[in-house]
Parts: structure tokens; sequence; C-alpha cells
């Protein structure tokens, strides 16, 4: 178990910083366009370092995804939720606007958040929710300052307070359903997720204003 989970600590690290340094150092395009392959491979992490809870709740990892498809699609075609937005090209493959990818990464934060929370509030669910919301929605507040530039998604307006709170609730729902079933996770697969995506984010809005 020690060295499957080094294997997957391994997988998330290389993943993510060959990514990063491909994007910076080698080809922008190419390797912001293999994005999506980079989300699968972290999406596969998480659910094989949950997979007590996936072979228990496969039903849930679906509902977290229609859940949050719906209100991306919603979003992006409305501006109901959200404000006004629309994705890029570079998170691939699109359903009414929205890359599937963003599905799946919405089960990579919610777990990852959700484990994360409930390790430092094992004993108030509720606090554990809420503190797994604020987690998912710092990550956001990071990756929105970059996004644009990486085109992964662009915001028409600059008033992101509407973004914020509509994410945050969201996150809270998604908190809300994966948490109300969670068990006792590999607790170091998440921190070292959550980690990775904020290095990630954050290394490549300094290469802007560099």
């Amino acid at each position: 178990m020690k060295n499957l989970t080094k294997i997957l600590l391994i997988l998330i690290w290389v993943n993510q910083l060959f990514g990063l340094f491909g994007i910076m150092y080698i080809d922008f395009d190419l390797f912001l366009s293999l994005s999506p392959i980079s989300l699968l491979i972290t999406f596969l992490v998480v659910m094989y370092s949950n997979i007590e809870f996936l072979y228990k709740s496969y039903g849930l990892v679906l509902l977290i995804i229609i859940v949050s498809m719906v209100s991306e699609i919603i979003g992006v075609n409305s501006g109901l939720l959200f404000g006004s937005y629309y994705y890029g090209e570079n998170l691939g493959i699109s359903i009414f606007g929205v890359p599937i990818v963003i599905g799946l990464n919405w089960v990579v934060l919610t777990i990852s958040c959700g484990n994360i929370s409930n390790y430092i509030f094992s004993k108030n669910k509720i606090f554990s929710i809420l503190l797994g919301s604020f987690l998912m929605l710092f990550l956001d507040v990071i990756m929105e300052q970059v996004s644009g530039n990486i085109d992964f998604w662009y915001f028409n307006d600059d008033n992101l307070i509407y973004n914020y709170v509509c994410w945050f609730l969201l996150g809270l729902l998604n908190q809300y359903i994966y948490q109300n079933f969670l068990n006792k996770k590999c607790i170091i697969i998440s921190i070292n997720i959550y980690i990775s995506f904020i290095i990630f984010f954050l290394v490549l809005n300094f290469k802007e204003y560099v």
C-alpha cells in the first residue's frame, strides 16, 4: 500500500511539473493542448486512491459530474450562474460549450478538498463541508488569475464576485453530496493534488508578470 501511494505521488508531480515545464520552456501551445490528458490522469489518480468509495458509491461520482456539468452549461449559455463567461479550446471536447474534463475536474476538487477538510474537522461535518467549499473557492480564485492567458476560460466582465459566490455554492452542494458518504481516505494523495494545482497556477500567473 505504501509503495502504491509513492507511485501515485510520483505520478501526480511528474504529471504537473512536466506539463508546467513544457508550457514554460518547450512548446506553450502544444503542452496546453494536452491539458485534458493531464486532467484525466489526475482524475484517475483520485479515483484509484478512493477506490473503496468508487466501488460503493460510483453513482455519486456520476451525480457530482452531472450536477457540475449542468450548472456550467447553464452558466455558459445564459450567464445565470457564474456570470458571463465562455471556455477556450485548450480543455478539449465540449458539450453545449462546456469541456467534458470540467466535470471530471469538479470531481477531483470535490474529493480532494473534501478529504482534506474531513481530516481537519472529522468530528464536525458542517465545518468540514464548509471548509471543503472554501478550499475549492480558494483554488478557483487562483485559477481565475491566469485562465484566460492559457485559453482555459474567459470572463466578459471584470467583476467576479458573482462567479465566486456561485462557485462556493456549487462547491457546497458537491461537498454535501460527497461528505455524507465519506470514509477515511488516503489524505496524503489529496493534499499533494491540491498543492500541485496551486503551484501550477501560481507559477503560470507569476510568469505573466516577470
